[in-house]
């Protein structure tokens, strides 16, 4: 499918060698990372692996299964450490955690082996990536230098104590490589899906920052990857700030537009830094009435979160 997606523009093209391994820039906060998330809600679960390394060649990685089809998240982190400066994406292991690109943006694999699971999954591109350095305002410098999104079909296994769930999926992955100042937002609210028929896929990233809106991220549709120019959306919190549903509107640079609605069934807490967290949920979604699953990524700071946890605010 990667093959025979068109781009609404040459420029949303980029070149495969951004598939591996940066030189980062001369700067405290240097450092290139690479998600993959997984979303089975028949299973009551969904999971994520992540891999870093900083402008030292210190490299970590974190996991987790959480959701209500088991009784606590399984995770697993492991600690920044000195790696070989050769070692790159195309084999890319720590201690019990390794990943494979094929460095060409179409295939990898993931491995990750705890004592309480394992988990096991390839991936296959559906479309080609997006960066967010296509956007003719360009990658926000303190995110990174650029930054790609890539939705994906993924076929494996996640092994638990009592049973092992086989799954032929989707997945999405990201890759940034640069400058990462967490504390430059405000919030933002991340969010990636695809429909289960394959025909829609979606990323937007919409995020307050130095006083500004913006918006990065695409459509798949109909065979045609197109950059967003708009959108209009509303999420559903609960009383502890956690997303419930999502209703978003999204019309690309080709005039389409298309709805999301997603409800949230999973979420997990993942902290970035000592001033602020990412809350992530996994969902049972809609994509112009088409069902699929999908993924939210909420980002707050830490002092917002515990002001409004203390005082609340009036209704």
């Amino acid at each position: 499918m990667f093959d025979d997606i068109k781009l609404s523009r040459p420029d949303l093209a980029i070149d495969p060698v951004h598939d591996d391994r940066h030189i980062l820039p001369e700067n405290p906060f240097g450092r290139e990372s690479i998600p993959y998330t997984i979303v089975l809600p028949e299973e009551g679960i969904a999971a994520f692996t992540y891999t870093w390394v900083n402008k030292a060649g210190e490299a970590g990685a974190a996991m987790a299964i959480f959701g209500p089809g088991i009784d606590k998240p399984i995770q697993q982190r492991l600690a920044d450490r000195p790696v070989d400066k050769d070692m790159n994406f195309g084999n890319w292991q720590i201690e019990n955690f390794q990943m494979r690109q094929d460095l060409k943006f179409k295939n990898a694999s993931v491995r990750w082996e705890t004592e309480d699971a394992v988990i096991d999954f390839t991936f296959e591109a559906l479309h080609p990536p997006y960066a967010y350095g296509s956007h003719k305002d360009g990658c926000p410098g303190y995110t990174a230098v650029n930054r790609i999104e890539q939705s994906g079909r993924t076929k494996g296994y996640i092994k638990l104590a009592d049973r092992e769930i086989t799954f032929d999926t989707f997945a999405h992955r990201d890759h940034s490589w640069g400058t990462r100042v967490w504390e430059a937002f405000q919030t933002y609210n991340w969010y990636e899906g695809q429909s289960a028929d394959g025909n829609t896929i979606v990323h937007y990233w919409r995020y307050f920052a130095m006083g500004q809106e913006n918006l990065r991220g695409y459509v798949v549709k109909d065979g045609v990857m197109a950059e967003l120019t708009d959108i209009q959306t509303k999420v559903e919190f609960d009383d502890g700030l956690w997303h419930k549903r999502v209703t978003t509107l999204l019309t690309d640079e080709l005039g389409r537009q298309t709805r999301v609605e997603a409800e949230f069934y999973a979420h997990y807490a993942l902290p970035p830094s000592e001033h602020c967290v990412l809350r992530e949920g996994a969902a049972k979604a809609t994509y112009d009435g088409q069902e699929g699953p999908g993924w939210m990524e909420v980002y707050w700071q830490n002092s917002y979160l515990e002001f409004y946890n203390k005082n609340g605010f009036p209704k």
